[in-house]
């Protein structure tokens, strides 16, 4: 596949538009997600980019999605884009159950879930979006619980405690896989995994990041927990 038409670099990352195409360097898991994306078209799911195989400088390409990517948190969605976006990634989920790719796995977790990475449409989310090297077998609630913390803005200073909290029982009530209170808890591992992995690679600036997140969790997980 080769490339006729002007590039447009997507933000200040190496993936670039070319026409209704998505073009990215090539990753040590891009074989995976190529087989995934094929398999989720195969089953009919449409919440998805289309995989197109490489071009001719050997980068990944996918259909584009047409919409709106919300990009600056806070994303402060809609309840209506909310109950759009759990319900997606909740159908692919499902498939992804049904899917030999998730091995011995529950699920195939995309590992990055949250507006950033979510095509919509109005209040509708249609696809999921950035499919890379965090895409791979694992449980829903790892998945669910880091698409909570996008989605519901959890942790921004800038929103209301009780509305996030409101925003995640939203979201856990849609999609019943976990409540608040696991999401807490799962936010909590993930975050101190986070920050050992910053503190064994040497980036104080990264672990400085999780110290805050740690610190806000400590301060406010409980309001998060609590059922209503």
């Amino acid at each position: 596949m080769t490339v006729d038409e002007p590039e447009q670099r997507l933000g200040d990352s190496d993936v670039v538009r070319v026409g209704d195409t998505i073009r990215r360097p090539a990753h040590p898991r891009s074989s995976f997600v190529q087989d995934l994306l094929a398999q989720l078209a195969n089953a009919g799911f449409t919440g998805a980019p289309r995989p197109l195989g490489v071009d001719d400088q050997g980068r990944e390409v996918v259909s584009f999605v047409e919409g709106v990517v919300p990009l600056q948190p806070p994303y402060l969605l809609t309840d209506a884009g909310l109950l759009s976006a759990t319900s997606l990634i909740r159908s692919y989920h499902d498939i992804t159950a049904r899917l030999p790719l998730r091995g011995s796995e529950e699920v195939v977790c995309h590992g990055d879930l949250g507006p950033h990475n979510t095509v919509f449409r109005g209040h509708r989310a249609v696809a999921l979006i950035d499919w890379d090297e965090d895409v791979r077998p694992g449980r829903r609630a790892v998945d669910f619980a880091h698409a909570v913390w996008c989605f519901a803005d959890l942790c921004e200073d800038d929103v209301p405690l009780p509305e996030q909290a409101r925003r995640a029982r939203l979201m856990c009530s849609t999609y019943p896989v976990m409540t608040p209170a696991e999401v807490v808890e799962e936010l909590v591992a993930r975050f101190q995994r986070a920050r050992h992995d910053h503190a064994a690679a040497h980036r104080p600036g990264a672990m400085e990041v999780f110290d805050r997140l740690l610190a806000w969790m400590s301060t406010n997980g409980a309001a998060i927990a609590e059922p209503s």
